[in-house]
């Protein structure tokens, strides 16, 4: 009596052939997981080459294997050389030096209105005058006259 396969042994060409489709399709979804697994399948065309299998289960699994296996060892590494940006981009715009004014006993400075935190603690500030910010933190803008 023959032990049953359950799915018979998978073409080398086919093995190949996934392999190939899921790094195509790790280009739009670009998660880094599906080429693992593709490749994962291109490792094991090979080894399905050289080592006759008796069930596709087993070259599945072992695919499956490979692949969790380059996953857990690579995909860190890959995601911080190639989804990183070269250069940093520092937007803040908001912690920017400007000129604000002085409305209600508060800084208005780029449509928002800051507390006061005044570099020299003795100066008075009036309604209307123009005061020089330079920097905004939480809630807060240091100004100097």
């Amino acid at each position: 009596m023959e032990p049953q396969t359950i799915i018979d042994v998978i073409d080398i060409y086919i093995l190949l052939g996934i392999g190939v489709t899921l790094i195509a399709l790790e280009v739009f979804i670009t998660s880094f997981v599906l080429f693992w697994f593709g490749l994962g399948f291109l490792i094991c065309a090979p080894i399905s080459y050289y080592y006759p299998f008796t069930d596709g289960i087993w070259q599945i699994l072992v695919s499956c294997a490979i692949a969790f296996l380059l996953l857990i060892l690579f995909r860190k590494r890959v995601i911080e050389k190639f989804l990183q940006s070269k250069e940093i981009i520092n937007d803040d715009f908001l912690n920017e030096q400007g000129t604000g004014e002085i409305r209600n006993s508060k800084v208005f400075y780029k449509g928002t209105y800051w507390e006061i935190d005044s570099i020299n603690p003795d100066e008075v500030f009036e309604n209307g005058d123009k005061v020089q910010v330079i920097e905004t933190h939480k809630n807060f803008a240091k100004i100097k006259k």
